[in-house]
């Protein structure tokens, strides 16, 4: 229980960091500035659940957020390979330069938090985060694979 209680506690003061993190002169809001920041990592196209969830966002204020951004040509909808009724998200080349000269500076800020771990620290950091990606991923949880560096 003390694990569980850790990470949600970490959850929420790594979310305050990143927003700490942010640009103050962005034109980005936060939900907008995470979507866009989440694509960007992704390799496939996404669901707006996955990011909904996250964002504590209902179906209906993640159609309004992807409207917007699909409107303003950063973001577009394609159909999903395999199951036709879902329309899944992906940058477009607009959407990935937003998110690479505005967000990527604050990536780089948030990710000082870092900075006072060993690499041998990181690296097990790492091994057990991976570790706890894979036992969710065993019992039935849809955890993206992160390409080991």
């Amino acid at each position: 229980m003390q694990l569980l209680g850790a990470l949600a506690d970490l959850r929420n003061g790594l979310r305050q960091w990143m927003l700490a993190s942010m640009p103050a002169d962005s034109r980005l809001t936060v939900p907008r500035a995470t979507l866009l920041l989440g694509l960007s990592l992704k390799r496939d196209p996404a669901g707006m659940s996955e990011f909904g969830e996250s964002l504590g966002m209902s179906p209906r204020n993640m159609t309004v957020l992807v409207d917007g951004l699909a409107k303003e040509g950063l973001v577009r909808r394609v159909d999903h390979p395999r199951d036709r009724r879902i329309k899944l998200i992906e940058l477009t080349p607009a959407g990935r330069e937003v998110a690479e000269k505005e967000l990527g500076p604050s990536q780089v800020a948030a990710a000082t938090l870092f900075d006072d771990f060993t690499q041998a620290e990181r690296d097990e950091f790492l091994r057990l985060l991976g570790k706890v990606a894979d036992c969710l991923r065993a019992r039935g949880m849809d955890v993206p694979a992160r390409k080991r560096e």
